[in-house]
């Protein structure tokens, strides 16, 4: 069953959030089961948004590789997430999602690749 992942994470910065997604390697070495990730500010804060296959693919990953790549970024506070059952996912424009999520790197760390 796919499910939703929600974190709000207080002590991550725009620019932690771009170190660490670029530590994580997502491209080169996707999570298993990862559908869909999401990132946005908010005051003193930035809000994800996961689609996994399965709530032990959501897990895994949290335990597994994203409390220490948040760690690494001087988060002190315990991730406080929580998973839900997906009801329904709808794209209506998937042509969109790849030209804007064709990595999983921001944009600021991709176009600084890009460059070099």
């Amino acid at each position: 069953m796919a499910v939703a992942l929600f974190m709000r994470v207080p002590e991550l910065s725009l620019g932690k959030y771009d170190d660490m997604m670029a530590s994580l390697g997502l491209d080169a070495n996707p999570p298993a089961g990862m559908i869909l990730h999401a990132a946005s500010e908010a005051a003193g804060a930035v809000n994800v948004v996961e689609i996994w296959q399965t709530p032990q693919a959501a897990e895994s990953f949290v335990e597994g590789r994203l409390k220490g790549a948040l760690a690494a970024q001087h988060v002190r506070d315990p991730l406080s997430y929580r998973i839900e059952p997906l009801h329904n996912l709808y794209a209506c424009d998937v042509d969109m999602i790849e030209r804007i999520g064709a990595t999983s790197l921001p944009a600021r760390i991709a176009s600084s690749a890009l460059a070099s």
